[in-house]
């Protein structure tokens, strides 16, 4: 009778409510306890018996949710007489990875990744000149200066540049930033690969430049003049970013390798105490 009054007025029936699967369900109780540190990175999920007593569902229903689970990259399915569901818990590196799957996906060039990057990083070093513990962050990016600055190889001055660009991000106190400009600074950086270390090892100018601004930038966090150490971000990212697009500016962004990622999976160790990342 209802459905036939709405027919009547015009107006349209209501969709109908979709109940979540059973597989979905229990993906989603995995997924709080993984995200959550219940299951800690590494953990072995308990036996598929345990699994299915403890839930009270099909052996089809359970693999599926576990399915779900692999495809969001949070459970690794190992197979034979060792296996199992090994917990992997999502990371700044795997967000990374992700991060640049998508952006491939959608075609984003070069320009448009440095117009993002140039719209966060300086955010994060004005950040760290607020922070009361300021002059622990200035020791920590004054060592990854000193670093890059006594590489002599050009791949090793690119990758000590690049971890200083990483642990600014690390080490800003804010955990949001820290994870958005980090993820994206390990996909810009697979980009630079494609130039930046030929430029670096013909180009000592380019190297010094580099290594200068980067001290500046340290020395207007060390004041805690936030808006200076912006503004100097600003300008060096402006210097590495023409570089750059001036040879691949409008073409498509390169996949970050996992193998690229390294350097984010090695500087994600800074911390700070007073820092808001855990």
């Amino acid at each position: 009778m209802v459905h036939d009054d709405r027919q009547r007025t015009g107006e349209q029936p209501m969709p109908a409510i979709q109940a979540p699967k059973v597989a979905e369900l229990v993906a989603a109780q995995l997924r709080r306890r993984i995200v959550t540190g219940e299951l800690s990175d590494g953990a072995v999920l308990p036996r598929e018996a345990n699994l299915l007593d403890e839930f009270g569902v099909s052996r089809p229903s359970l693999r599926e949710a576990l399915r779900i689970l692999e495809t969001e990259g949070l459970v690794r399915i190992r197979r034979g007489n060792v296996g199992g569901a090994v917990v992997t818990r999502p990371t700044a590196t795997s967000a990374a990875y992700h991060l640049g799957l998508t952006l491939r996906a959608n075609e984003v060039t070069c320009d448009d990744l440095a117009v993002g990057r140039l719209a966060i990083e300086p955010t994060c070093a004005a950040l760290a000149a607020a922070l009361p513990d300021r002059q622990a962050i200035v020791a920590q990016l004054t060592r990854l200066i000193d670093e890059s600055e006594a590489s002599e190889a050009a791949a090793e001055f690119h990758d000590a540049a690049h971890a200083f660009h990483l642990g600014l991000t690390e080490l800003c106190g804010n955990t949001t930033m820290r994870l958005i400009a980090g993820t994206l600074e390990a996909v810009w950086n697979a980009q630079e690969d494609r130039v930046l270390r030929a430029d670096y090892q013909s180009d000592q100018r380019a190297r010094r430049m580099s290594i200068a601004s980067h001290r500046r930038i340290v020395a207007a966090i060390e004041a805690g003049r936030g808006d200076q150490a912006s503004r100097e971000m600003s300008r060096h990212l402006g210097d590495t970013h023409d570089l750059m697009t001036a040879r691949y500016g409008s073409s498509v962004i390169e996949l970050p390798a996992p193998a690229s990622l390294s350097t984010l999976r090695a500087v994600s160790g800074l911390s700070l105490a007073g820092t808001s990342a855990p």
